[in-house]
């Protein structure tokens, strides 16, 4: 029988102050609740103005949530106690019907009546249509948008927290940042997040975001695609890769100087040339001779583990096993330390997901460099902004699936309309 080596990985470190490296956490509620957001001091706005449209049924409804938001509701104290920023409405609009045509008519309008900082729709269930039609022209107009169902809000014992989770999008969705995490690396990475969804036509589209360390903080910096393109294009996709690695690299020496690494995140394994290529195209572009490394996160893997010391067989979160020098199997999902019980438990049911890294030997790094890349995928998992208790999925290929995801539902010709007014959205995580 063959032994492996394993380890567990200490959880991430939270930081939520950008000025000060003692205001940490590891539970991010608990971080937000004592320290306030990352960014507290430099963000940039006195308050959020939201603009609020609903169906005329749904009044009671919208009182709730706007109450909830606005006052807290339960353990949730509130937007402006958890981000030390007023939220405040800036405009209520009714529709008689949900359906697209009442969107179409009326929502550019409003926009520019308000000019709000973000725009929350109220629906009584899940409803595409009106859903893609509403993005579709609020993602042209550059306007970040939230959207919440009656069919979720109506459990009263799980509304703080689904108001918790919807002030946290919206504050990242304007441009905030909640928190990072506080990692030792000292290297400054740029990181690209390649993700794919398929269309209605069953095409798989391409979605990329970026992100980036420095002084050790992860913190999300792009998330435009110079174009949306199909999978299987590959000289399209190879180009477009190309251009969000140059693209990134130049804005990110503009900021903070020449990153010392580009890392490539993939959510399936690397083609035969495409990536390769695509980072020796950059570099081209360039004119640069920065190392990269690309790395396979397959989140589908034929391995299982399980942990017999404990009665739910369930490994704890963070547990590292090395398969050989360019292959690893990480734990994000699994079993986390309560911080209020100190007992350990998971939140969710179901076999925990187990993400199988490989390190793509075209890499310029050297596979010496393989256990901190591995590290740094587990600390993305702890800058994931979709909720509190959000599914333990890196952010690069979470939010760059996000953004796929939309391209499919809006269409790749509507979305390529839209492109001139993205880079009014390209520093937030308007995709949450």
């Amino acid at each position: 029988m063959p032994y492996f080596v394993g380890e567990k990985l200490s959880p991430p470190k939270l930081r939520f102050s950008a000025s000060s490296v003692s205001q940490w956490d590891y539970s991010p509620r608990r971080g937000l609740q004592n320290y306030g957001p990352y960014d507290a001091m430099t963000f940039g706005k006195d308050r959020i103005n939201c603009l609020v449209v609903y169906p005329a049924t749904l009044q009671s409804t919208k009182q709730i949530v706007v109450s909830g938001l606005q006052n807290g509701n339960g353990s949730f104290a509130g937007f402006q106690k958890l981000f030390r920023l007023p939220f405040t409405v800036c405009s209520e609009r009714s529709i008689s019907a949900e359906i697209p045509e009442q969107i179409d008519t009326n929502l550019r309008l409003w926009v520019r009546d308000t000019n709000p900082d973000i725009v929350l729709l109220l629906t009584s269930t899940q409803n595409p249509s009106f859903y893609t039609s509403a993005k579709s022209i609020l993602i042209g107009l550059g306007v970040p948008s939230q959207f919440a169902t009656q069919e979720k809000l109506r459990n009263s014992s799980q509304l703080p927290w689904m108001l918790e989770n919807i002030a946290l999008q919206m504050y990242a969705k304007v441009g905030g940042t909640p928190w990072t995490v506080l990692s030792p690396q000292k290297q400054k990475s740029l990181v690209v997040g390649i993700s794919r969804a398929e269309d209605k036509q069953k095409q798989r589209v391409v979605g990329f975001v970026t992100l980036f360390s420095s002084d050790g903080d992860y913190l999300f910096f792009s998330s435009i695609a110079p174009q949306s393109v199909y999978w299987k294009d590959r000289s399209a996709y190879q180009e477009a890769l190309a251009g969000v690695i140059a693209k990134a690299y130049n804005e990110y020496a503009n900021l903070n100087g020449n990153p010392d690494e580009i890392v490539i995140h993939l959510c399936k394994k690397p083609g035969k040339f495409r990536e390769f290529f695509a980072a020796e195209q950059a570099m081209k572009k360039l004119g640069a001779n920065i190392p990269y490394a690309i790395l396979h996160l397959n989140g589908y893997s034929s391995y299982r583990l399980f942990d017999s010391a404990h009665s739910s067989y369930v490994p704890q979160s963070g547990i590292k096993v090395v398969l050989s020098e360019t292959e690893t199997l990480l734990f994000l999902d699994g079993r986390k330390r309560d911080f209020r019980t100190s007992e350990e438990v998971r939140n969710r049911k179901g076999v925990p997901r187990l993400f199988e890294i490989h390190f793509d030997p075209r890499s310029t790094i050297s596979p010496s460099e393989f256990p901190r890349l591995v590290r740094q995928v587990f600390d993305f998992a702890g800058v994931n902004w979709r909720g509190f208790n959000a599914q333990s999925v890196p952010a690069t290929l979470n939010y760059s699936a996000l953004i796929a995801k939309l391209i499919a539902e809006i269409g790749v010709e509507n979305w390529r309309q839209h492109v001139a007014q993205l880079g009014l959205l390209a520093d937030k995580a308007w995709f949450l």
